[in-house]
């Protein structure tokens, strides 16, 4: 049975903040990787969310460590790094890296050493080519590899779970329906993006005041996204 998305990206956080080490967790495009792990750290205070960039060096990320666990912007980078470690010492902090398959060994080393010097846990997330990095053994990367005391099968789509999750998360305290759950979700196939940016925003941009049903789900995923009507039963047309 797939597990939600949600579920999988608070126990990697908790996993990772109660035993002080890493864990991994890796998802297909589009998942809601981002948008679980933001949620968790906005319930729970002393997690940092970095997002990993392409162009990011060693240099920048102990930089925005620094700006996001201490607020700083003045110093060396060793002054800076040397705050970092004091700041996180033995809290229950948590560092969370976003887009980690676009991390180098040199950024993943300075990550690692942050962990180890600092005695907090980290969570690594990112595509599944995260886990093509990190996994051989005795490769660049087997100082992360071996300290990982979670890592779960890639996410492949978003369940039955998530899509209610995702779709209170974007209508507020509005109730709704089971059916309308059943159907955003059968739409969506497995991809959050699908839901929160294609359907979601439809309803809100559309919906004029209409009651939220089935019926709109349908009239908004036909004439504003031109997806395959879907049959009560579950299946397309």
């Amino acid at each position: 049975m797939q597990t939600s998305v949600w579920r999988l990206a608070h126990i990697a956080c908790d996993m990772a903040r109660r035993y002080r080490n890493f864990a991994v967790f890796t998802g297909f495009v589009g998942t809601g990787k981002t948008f679980a792990l933001k949620h968790y750290a906005a319930a729970h205070p002393n997690t940092y969310v970095i997002e990993a960039t392409p162009t990011m060096t060693p240099q920048s990320l102990v930089k925005q460590l620094a700006r996001v666990v201490c607020g700083l912007e003045k110093g060396s980078i060793a002054d800076k790094f040397d705050q970092i470690v004091a700041s996180l010492a033995d809290t229950d902090s948590l560092i969370v890296i976003d887009e980690a398959e676009t991390l180098t060994p040199a950024q993943l080393h300075t990550i690692r050493r942050v962990r180890d010097l600092a005695n907090i846990g980290v969570v690594l997330s990112g595509t599944e080519h995260l886990s093509g990095l990190i996994r051989p053994a005795h490769g660049q990367f087997d100082q992360i590899r071996s300290r990982a005391g979670f890592w779960p099968e890639t996410i492949k789509g978003i369940t039955r779970e998530d899509a209610a999750a995702l779709t209170q998360a974007a209508l507020g305290a509005e109730e709704v329906e089971e059916a309308v759950i059943d159907r955003l979700h059968a739409y969506a196939k497995g991809s959050a993006r699908m839901l929160t940016e294609g359907l979601l925003a439809g309803i809100r941009e559309f919906r004029d005041g209409r009651a939220l049903d089935v019926k709109l789900v349908d009239a908004v995923a036909k004439q504003a996204l031109c997806l395959s009507a879907i049959h009560q039963t579950g299946g397309q047309s």
